[in-house]
């Protein structure tokens, strides 16, 4: 007769996947990985902001598209968001006084429509609205010190 061990332990899940033909490096780790513990073991080493716009914040890197409430401006214009509470590169922060993120305006779109549906029982009270509100789309293009920074950096490594 062979002895097994205690059911839900994980030396029982180990011995009954390997009675299965798993190998036994799969069956002594855990089943089971959170996304978000993997998500903290990768390192980014590539610059990183933190920008308000619209009343929401957001985490920006250069290349990245994100939506945003509507921003002035057309298809193909290159803005500046100045709003900056936070930035670094991999695990080490940088001080963000003058410091500018530059993104391309991808497109002005709307996102799916919203039914507002009111209803007051019993005194035939009923109204039907629907909302659909307008983003703008961003590409972000570079992350770095503002072009009037730049400048004055520049007209003092002449003088």
């Amino acid at each position: 007769m062979q002895l097994l061990p205690q059911r839900n332990t994980h030396a029982f899940r180990a011995t009954a996947l390997t009675a299965r033909g798993h190998s036994p490096i799969d069956a002594s780790f855990p089943r089971r990985v959170s996304a978000r513990g993997v998500r903290y073991w990768k390192v980014n080493k590539a610059m990183f902001a933190v920008v308000r716009t619209g009343g929401k914040q957001y985490r920006v890197a250069a290349g990245d598209r994100i939506v945003v409430e509507k921003l002035a401006g057309e298809a193909g214009e290159v803005i500046t968001l100045g709003d900056i509470l936070l930035a670094g590169e991999g695990a080490e922060l940088t001080p963000v006084d003058g410091l500018t993120v530059s993104a391309e305006i991808v497109a002005q779109a709307k996102a799916e429509k919203v039914i507002v549906f009111k209803k007051r029982r019993r005194h035939n009270y009923r109204r039907r609205n629907g909302h659909r509100q307008q983003h703008t789309i961003l590409k972000i293009m570079a992350i770095g010190a503002a072009p009037a920074a730049v400048e004055a950096d520049a007209s003092a490594a002449q003088a």
